[in-house]
């Protein structure tokens, strides 16, 4: 369905990028009130200019064989605090660009 190209175009038109971080930011919120010893033991007097994050890969998945109906772009985004990596964090987005679902992992 997408050629590279197409992905591309793709992600510029629904601001994929800018979507992954801002949910990633909202995460990181909500996942330091509701466990804020696990948060304090990963980010111990947070530092943001110690958080490296990067979109590393998007793909497409098309899942539930055959009928091929939840079907997504994801971006993955590796968690890496103090130069090691911790956790990641990935956002699905169906093909209207809408957010689907995310998952925020920690190691």
């Amino acid at each position: 369905m997408f050629s590279a190209s197409d992905l591309k175009k793709w992600i510029l038109k629904y601001d994929a990028e800018n979507k992954a971080y801002s949910s990633f930011w909202r995460n990181l919120e909500s996942y330091k009130i509701e466990y804020p010893l696990e948060y304090e033991e990963y980010f111990a007097n947070f530092d943001k200019s110690q958080l490296d994050l990067k979109v590393e890969s998007i793909s497409i998945s098309y899942l539930n064989y055959p009928e091929l109906d939840y079907n997504h772009v994801k971006l993955y985004i590796p968690i890496r605090y103090q130069n090691k990596n911790i956790g990641y964090y990935e956002i699905l987005l169906n093909f209207d660009g809408i957010v689907d679902d995310d998952f925020f992992v920690m190691y």
